[in-house]
């Protein structure tokens, strides 16, 4: 399966994307079935999946494999949360090549010291930022690395610091501020890349820094992407309209881990009290029956690959018969 449209195309046709993060095939034909027009992989909520905390503990391959599945599973573009890509020119190269080749319809390329991959250390380590020039030369290198592909380049920042308490060690971190922030974007778009991201502006009362951000970068062939929208006492940091009246064309959160950890322990809780599994098989995946989906967990029609085996059978069977003879 591939995707029905790219980022490209949704976002020259003035459509806004809002990609929730997922993490495996079912999260993203999950998001796919509601109506959302684009899905993005949180390294984070993958890692979680893999090995149960975002420790820097898992590699490349496993990530590449694991996007490949995903592209392959909903007609949703999906954009790659690449963290800081490898962290050297190369390493951004060859990785983001590869994204790009299993399918990848844009990727973040960010200018984090740490994260997920094969680092050994968290977001919570403080392990910083790398610097400016660095960074720009990475987010060149996955531009070429995706020249002749739909994939788009999203140069991601990370060093303004601050935002939501929602995102707990990583508001932490004693960030170089706003106009660096911007400085940096700028960068990103002067070698190549067609989105920007500017991390830690997804908190209550951000309109000012988002206006400001919107009226320093934004021009004809740019877009802004807005990262991770939050709630704050029971309301939207910014809604949807907000977003697109603020110049920014592209927006993320996170529900899918949650949402299914939820599903999860409400099930294992009830089954195990009752030591039966009455509770969840009497519970349809879909009570409202919006979507056609059984009893059993079927978001995924099996019965195309039904035919196809049973074509390729057939064959084999008249072959079997024919060189009896």
């Amino acid at each position: 399966m591939s995707a029905e449209h790219s980022i490209r195309e949704l976002l020259e046709k003035g459509e806004f994307v809002w990609a929730p993060c997922v993490y495996d095939c079912l999260s993203a034909r999950c998001a796919e079935l509601v109506g959302h027009n684009a899905v993005l992989v949180s390294s984070c909520e993958l890692e979680y999946a893999m090995n149960g905390i975002p420790a820097g503990m898992y590699n490349w391959e496993e990530y590449i494999y694991a996007a490949e599945r995903i592209c392959n599973s909903t007609k949703l573009p999906v954009i790659i949360d690449g963290e800081n890509g490898g962290g050297t020119p190369m390493q951004v190269y060859r990785n983001v090549k590869r994204l790009a080749e299993v399918g990848a319809m844009a990727i973040s390329i960010e200018d984090t010291n740490s994260g997920a991959f094969a680092t050994g250390y968290t977001y919570a380590s403080g392990y910083g930022y790398m610097d400016a020039e660095r960074w720009a030369a990475n987010v060149q290198a996955a531009v070429e690395a995706t020249k002749g592909t739909d994939c788009m380049i999203i140069a991601r920042t990370d060093c303004k610091g601050g935002g939501a308490p929602q995102t707990g060690a990583i508001a932490k971190f004693g960030g170089m501020g706003l106009e660096e922030a911007i400085r940096r974007a700028e960068m990103g778009y002067q070698v190549g890349a067609e989105i920007t991201m500017i991390q830690n502006i997804c908190h209550a009362n951000c309109e000012d820094e988002c206006r400001e951000i919107s009226r320093r970068l934004s021009k004809p062939g740019r877009y802004l992407f807005y990262p991770d929208v939050h709630a704050t006492d029971g309301k939207p940091d910014a809604t949807l309209e907000q977003m697109q009246e603020w110049g920014f064309h592209l927006v993320s959160n996170h529900v899918a881990m949650k949402g299914a950890a939820r599903g999860m322990l409400e099930f294992f809780r009830e089954n195990f009290k009752n030591k039966n599994t009455v509770y969840s098989e009497n519970h349809e995946i879909d009570p409202s029956g919006e979507f056609d989906i059984g009893h059993e967990f079927h978001l995924f029609k099996f019965e195309d690959y039904i035919a196809l085996d049973k074509k390729y059978r057939a064959y084999e069977e008249e072959l079997r018969a024919k060189n009896s003879k």
